[in-house]
């Protein structure tokens, strides 16, 4: 089980990476965003606050056009992008640490469980403003702690994940200090002191890219081993 763990990360990095580029050729999102600057719109609608700023973003009264891409945007994520992506998370660190069964993995594991579940109530809620736009203000209350719940429990796996790294029985020293970045951005996006949405998706990005490329070489290693 412990050589499948490689593989399984590899598998699902993958499928995260083809889920991702989706979100751009969905119909209702080309059709809303033609410029391609549907992500920059999604990360707001997930840190807005107030009434004002989604009016700014949707538009007073809301375009039903925005409406509908955020809806099948939301929709792909909470079917397709969070499941692959937590599952991706998950066999990384057990993959890291040996298996699920080795204490240290939890290291990861717990944080990675309270990002997902964040994301979900994130999205979920994002999917009832915009099926109905009359309740946005009943649930907006909700959108911005999930989303920073999900933002800071992400960038924990990262960090319990370079504590594997570097503590486990196999050290992995670049992959380790890669997954630092993670929670400074998050910290530095919180805190205001670089408030970059772009800066935060490039630290997950290098980070995840990363996991992906040991889990692929490990799985090269492990057919190689047993050939």
């Amino acid at each position: 089980m412990t050589r499948a763990w490689p593989l399984a990360t590899a598998i699902l990095g993958a499928a995260t990476l083809v889920i991702l580029v989706a979100f751009s050729m969905l119909p209702d999102v080309r059709a809303a965003y033609p410029n391609g600057d549907f992500t920059t719109a999604l990360n707001a609608f997930q840190h807005a606050t107030s009434m004002t700023q989604l009016d700014a973003l949707f538009g007073s009264p809301a375009d039903p056009a925005k409406l509908r891409a955020m809806t099948s945007g939301n929709t792909l994520d909470l079917f397709g992008f969070i499941p692959a992506y937590g599952l991706f998370m998950i066999a990384g660190a057990a993959m890291l640490a040996g298996g699920l069964r080795k204490p240290i993995v939890w290291l990861a594991l717990a944080p990675a469980v309270i990002g997902i579940a964040g994301d979900i109530v994130e999205t979920w809620f994002q999917l009832q403003m915009t099926a109905n736009w009359s309740r946005a203000a009943d649930c907006l209350p909700l959108v911005a702690p999930a989303c920073w719940t999900k933002f800071f429990g992400i960038a924990l796996h990262a960090l319990g994940s370079s504590a594997i790294c570097f503590m486990g029985e196999r050290k992995r020293p670049i992959l380790g200090a890669l997954g630092v970045l993670p929670i400074l951005g998050v910290s530095a996006d919180a805190l205001h002191v670089l408030p970059a949405p772009a800066l935060m998706s490039a630290v997950f990005g290098v980070f995840w890219i990363a996991l992906l490329a040991v889990a692929i070489l490990e799985t090269v290693r492990a057919k190689g081993a047993s050939a």
